[in-house]
């Protein structure tokens, strides 16, 4: 009796143990629509032929149970700012914003989109004629109260403007509900003084700092890399 149940599940259990883990893990994902199950598998398999659609169901998976208040914000790890980063990307068309995207969520949920998008992009580039600013040389000798040259979100506005009455474009932190910080000013969060932003600007003049002053920022790249530049000139 023993024996025969033992022969029934090898059986039974072969076509399972022939397969792969990565097709297990996608068939269970797949057949269960489960958000967890998903998350798990774009994270363990990043690549998979099945990625594009895994990452396809799991926003529609997240968006339909967020729209039903059945998950919170904060349950899936910076949701909110990969979204609205592949967002501002996908309204510039810029491969620079798919690229600050890919770097800072290099397997993120839209990370496919985002690379597809760049394919696109590199075979059929804008017609730009005027050469792409030098990112640090045009702020050169900003000072606390000098306008910004560029900067999508703060051109025009100095850094005293700024730290006054500033938006962010996305969630200053990962996970953070967007009632507390969309539409609302940077100031409600960080009790910035002239003095206080200097110090936190020097830490960008090290060279350990170099990766950090190109991943993205609530207020954009420019305005951290315009930090570095005027602690360099002294904070005046």
């Amino acid at each position: 009796m023993i024996y025969a149940l033992t022969v029934a599940l090898a059986l039974l259990g072969a076509p399972m143990q022939s397969q792969t883990d990565e097709a297990v893990a996608w068939q269970t994902a797949l057949v269960s629509q489960d958000i967890g199950l998903l998350e798990a598998f774009v994270k363990d398999h990043p690549q998979s032929p099945h990625l594009a659609e895994a990452n396809a169901l799991l926003a529609k998976n997240i968006t339909a149970a967020r729209g039903l208040g059945l998950m919170p914000v904060e349950a899936v790890e910076g949701y909110v700012a990969q979204r609205d980063l592949i967002t501002a990307a996908q309204t510039s068309k810029s491969a620079a914003d798919y690229q600050a995207y890919l770097a800072a969520y290099p397997q993120g949920l839209f990370a496919t989109l985002a690379q597809s998008e760049l394919a696109l992009l590199a075979l059929n580039p804008r017609a730009d004629p005027t050469p792409a600013p030098d990112p640090i040389a045009d702020l050169t000798g900003l000072t606390f109260t000098t306008p910004f040259p560029r900067g999508e979100y703060i051109k025009g506005q100095s850094i005293a403007q700024l730290i006054a009455a500033a938006t962010p474009q996305f969630a200053p932190i990962d996970g953070l509900p967007e009632e507390v910080w969309r539409g609302k000013s940077c100031a409600n969060c960080h009790a910035w003084t002239e003095a206080s932003l200097c110090d936190q600007a020097k830490t960008y003049t090290k060279p350990e700092a170099a990766e950090a002053l190109t991943k993205p920022h609530p207020l954009g790249v420019p305005f951290r890399i315009g930090l570095k530049e005027w602690a360099l000139g002294g904070c005046k």
